[in-house]
């Protein structure tokens, strides 16, 4: 696994909660696609394709629905369109090769854009950005392929209780950035947003209206400082 970059505000306890959740996250989304009957090599080659927990039981519980295939690829890209706006306000704090963004963008995660934008100088937020794109894309291919393997062992997932790692993780990232009660009230109107709209919209839709907060408060800034 990559050292943690010195000199940057990322911990080594974050690198490892962090990797350790993709880990267990990616043996429970191969395990729901074993059991919805996805074939093993799909479950793999998904895996190493798409790093994203929420697009790939998207497209499973479209499949399973007996959605067609276009039906479920459609369903795990617009679960997945929050990560176009998150990197679009990481990006021009990478790069100015548009090449090398379009490489960092395959491991746009939630985690290492956010660990990596709360970096002041921009050299730390492209350090941290690769640290953690390799602290999560490793242990989300070896707990995918871990998982599809042991497919036809568990009969249901959800007993294992690993669903709730996700929400455990964003929380945990989250909570030393809430230091003031502006952040507080971003926060906790985002959350309120996407719980109101989780059972109206459709899968990713509930956080990209969630962010309208954020977007609100960052126009009002800059109107300010204009």
């Amino acid at each position: 696994m990559r050292q943690i970059p010195h000199g940057t505000s990322l911990r080594t306890g974050e690198a490892w909660a962090i990797a350790f959740t993709y880990f267990t996250v990616a043996i429970t989304v191969s395990l729901v696609h074993s059991t919805a009957g996805t074939p093993t090599w799909v479950i793999i080659a998904a895996t190493l394709l798409v790093n994203s927990a929420t697009a790939t039981l998207a497209y499973a519980a479209v499949t399973a629905a007996g959605g067609s295939v276009a039906a479920g690829i459609a369903g795990g890209w617009l679960t997945s369109t929050r990560f176009g706006v998150l990197a679009a306000a990481l990006a021009p704090r990478l790069w100015p090769q548009r090449w090398k963004r379009g490489i960092a963008a395959f491991s746009a995660f939630d985690p290492n854009i956010a660990l990596a934008n709360r970096e002041e100088e921009d050299e730390n937020v492209r350090r941290v950005y690769v640290a953690m794109s390799l602290w999560l894309v490793l242990p989300w291919w070896l707990g995918a392929s871990i998982g599809a393997v042991l497919g036809d062992l568990v009969s249901d997932p959800k007993a294992l209780g690993m669903d709730a790692m996700f929400p455990a993780l964003f929380i945990a990232i989250m909570r030393p950035q809430l230091t003031t009660q502006r952040a507080r009230l971003i926060a906790f109107s985002g959350a309120g947003i996407a719980l109101g709209l989780v059972q109206v919209l459709p899968g990713g839709l509930p956080f990209l209206v969630a962010a309208l907060p954020a977007l609100l408060a960052l126009k009002s800034s800059e109107s300010k400082s204009s």
